[in-house]
């Protein structure tokens, strides 16, 4: 682990990283595709942003999107982000339905470098081309199960195809499914 993640992950009152930390930590550093299945609570989201995060270059535009089932979920984890993002001077965004769509777009103008978004805006965004995922390194699917079931699979396959080819992807859930 990083020497500026120890000294965060101690400052928030852990001891060690969790079972799901440890696991991906390696393999994502190294900009492999993850799957992670892990309970609720057991630190996902940390888990799978500390990787990623150091590769992050502050002003390069979107690096990093995060899929998540809901702007509920969206919104804490994008809480959770900018909490860990901030001494890296790495600007986090949240693209949800049921938000402002045209305050995100002027966010946008920001080149935000981590975008966290529900997949119907993320795609109508992508769509109308006011995000770009050329520059995307990583792209995460939060809660896998939700979103690579019924419609949202498709809508999850199309944004995903809108990024270079050789984009990492993390998949991390709490439930396994067949897909």
């Amino acid at each position: 682990m990083l020497a500026q993640f120890k000294e965060q992950f101690e400052k928030r009152g852990y001891e060690k990283p969790t079972a799901i930390q440890e696991a991906v930590f390696e393999p994502m550093s190294q900009h492999k595709s993850v799957l992670g299945l892990a309970p609720t609570g057991s630190g996902k989201t940390v888990a799978f942003i500390l990787p990623i995060l150091g590769e992050v270059v502050p002003g390069d535009g979107s690096q990093i999107l995060i899929l998540s089932p809901s702007q509920e979920l969206a919104m804490l984890t994008t809480s959770v982000i900018r909490d860990w993002a901030q001494s890296y001077d790495v600007k986090v965004l949240a693209l949800t339905g049921g938000a402002n769509v045209k305050r995100q777009m002027e966010q946008l103008r920001k080149r935000p470098e981590i975008i966290i978004g529900t997949p119907g805006r993320v795609l109508n965004l992508v769509e109308d081309r006011k995000l770009k995922l050329h520059l995307m390194q990583t792209i995460i699917i939060d809660e896998a199960d939700d979103l690579l079931a019924g419609e949202t699979l498709e809508t999850v396959r199309n944004t995903v195809e809108q990024a270079p080819a050789d984009v990492q992807l993390g998949f991390f859930s709490a439930t396994e499914t067949p897909i």
